[in-house]
């Protein structure tokens, strides 16, 4: 889990390698040259997403996170709707504010709504080994796409998908080049706009990955790059340890859930 920046990697990224062999169309060499950057140390972000498919109406999140590449740690703030946070046991149908942290294999989450369930105000979450083992690899391969767009667009159209150049543009006073990569592979959608600046970093990403109304759209923004960062985790006191098998079985139920108040019409 990399909260956000997984978004950015997993989904804009990595999903192109969901087309595969699967496409007609050979992989054109992508004529742009953008600036490459040294890979992150760390980068600050802020992020807001869009999900079709759960219920009803689409939910939208949005939070904002930090990440330090060196210590492979990463902490995000997600403002967690109504709609969502009342199936949380304990949850506020209000909305909530839900604190994690990722570090050393172990994920530890600020829930509200859980901690008069728990006794504490966080709950943590071992990682299975392989997953704990890999960590280091996936936040080097992140810190190494941020500062390397080249590399992201060289991927894509590696993998069949369409590359094409959004000339430049400005993002929070920034001169930014974009340049947009979309695929399709068994009727799922994937698409991503990727804002470069001039230092070779990574500015802004907008994904999406979609089938009929089901689907994800995220943008995140990141700057600070090479900042001091905070990632704290909390003191052993404080947190509640939870089996990753518990974690599972409840968000299956979660998601039982909300299909079936989609069919519902709630």
């Amino acid at each position: 889990m990399l909260g956000s920046l997984g978004v950015v990697v997993a989904l804009g990224v990595g999903s192109v390698a969901l087309v595969g062999s699967s496409a007609a169309a050979r992989p054109k060499r992508h004529a742009a040259a953008l600036a490459v950057a040294s890979p992150a140390t760390t980068v600050s972000f802020t992020f807001s997403a869009r999900v079709g498919g759960l219920g009803k109406n689409p939910v939208s999140l949005t939070g904002s996170g930090q990440a330090d590449f060196v210590h492979d740690a990463l902490a995000v703030t997600v403002e967690v709707p109504g709609a969502l946070a009342r199936l949380i046991p304990g949850g506020n149908p209000g909305g909530e504010a839900v604190d994690l942290v990722l570090s050393g294999g172990t994920v530890y989450a600020q829930v509200p709504g859980l901690s008069s369930l728990t006794g504490t105000p966080w709950i943590s979450v071992a990682l299975p080994a392989g997953a704990t083992s890999a960590l280091p690899g996936v936040f080097s391969e992140v810190a190494g796409a941020l500062g390397n767009v080249n590399e992201i667009l060289s991927f894509a159209t590696a993998h069949h998908a369409k590359v094409r150049s959004l000339g430049t543009s400005t993002v929070h006073g920034t001169t930014v080049t974009g340049e947009q990569i979309t695929a399709r592979s068994k009727g799922v959608r994937i698409g991503a706009r990727l804002w470069t600046a001039a230092s070779g970093d990574l500015v802004r990403a907008v994904v999406g990955l979609g089938q009929g109304t089901r689907g994800i759209t995220a943008t995140v923004d990141l700057g600070r790059y090479g900042a001091p960062v905070t990632v704290t985790v909390p003191p052993p006191a404080q947190v509640k340890a939870i089996p990753l098998s518990l974690v599972e079985s409840v968000v299956g139920g979660l998601v039982s859930k909300l299909h079936l108040g989609a069919l519902a019409g709630l």
